[in-house]
């Protein structure tokens, strides 16, 4: 995929996926982190029921644009077209916003923002059950997917598992740390991991937090308190 990029820097990246398990989500993620990406949209064709099936897998941030087959191919460009349009009246209008600086408004108190990330369903819900009373959730099984995340809302802490496929907890961590939009977000890691060696390079990362499962859910509470409100 990245050759494409190479070569044609294209405007957009089409892509028709016949199954949510067929690993080609996951290139998709991949293509989004290399160096070669050029920010184009990327636009999937699939079905309903494939669409849910990915979106149930965690991958419901990692498309720009979706369409639902059948669609024909003309539907299909005019769709795109429509989406680049659409996205450059968007930049233009925020570029004019920015030339006139207004007072900004009093804003009512907001719930603070969690991002969850976990490979485990069963956490995932366990957290976002205990948690959504008392802040906003956003839960996610892909590390690949927290940038995304992050670049379309604000988060105000992330609790990060450490062991994960594709992209560990690690990792998130130390891109997260090198991005100057992202480094200053507390990051409390929660794991199952007992080994010496991997509990001293956990801490060898110095996260703002970190937590074992099984969840003891007063401890986990007053350590989110405690990291928001730093």
């Amino acid at each position: 995929m990245t050759a494409h990029f190479e070569l044609f820097n294209p405007d957009a990246f089409l892509c028709f996926i016949d199954s949510a398990y067929d690993g080609t989500a996951e290139q998709i993620l991949r293509l989004r982190t290399c160096e070669e990406y050029n920010s184009a949209p990327v636009v999937i064709v699939s079905k309903e029921e494939t669409i849910e099936e990915l979106e149930a897998e965690g991958f419901e941030n990692f498309a720009d644009l979706t369409l639902v087959r059948p669609i024909s191919s003309d539907n299909i460009v005019l769709s795109i077209l429509r989406f680049i349009e659409e996205e450059k009246a968007r930049a233009a209008l925020a570029n004019s916003a920015e030339e006139i600086p207004e007072e900004p408004a009093p804003e009512p108190d907001k719930k603070k923002h969690i991002l969850v990330v976990d490979d485990d369903r069963n956490v995932l819900k366990l957290l976002k059950n205990a948690l959504e009373e008392k802040y906003e959730v956003t839960a996610t099984l892909n590390g690949l997917l927290v940038e995304k995340i992050l670049a379309t809302k604000p988060i105000d802490l992330i609790i990060l598992d450490y062991e994960m496929p594709i992209m560990t907890g690690a990792d998130v961590y130390r891109k997260l740390k090198e991005s100057a939009d992202y480094a200053k977000i507390p990051v409390c890691f929660l794991t199952g991991v007992s080994e010496r060696s991997k509990v001293e390079e956990i801490m060898s990362l110095k996260p703002n937090g970190y937590l074992l499962k099984p969840i003891d859910m007063e401890m986990l509470m007053a350590a989110i308190a405690n990291l928001i409100n730093t």
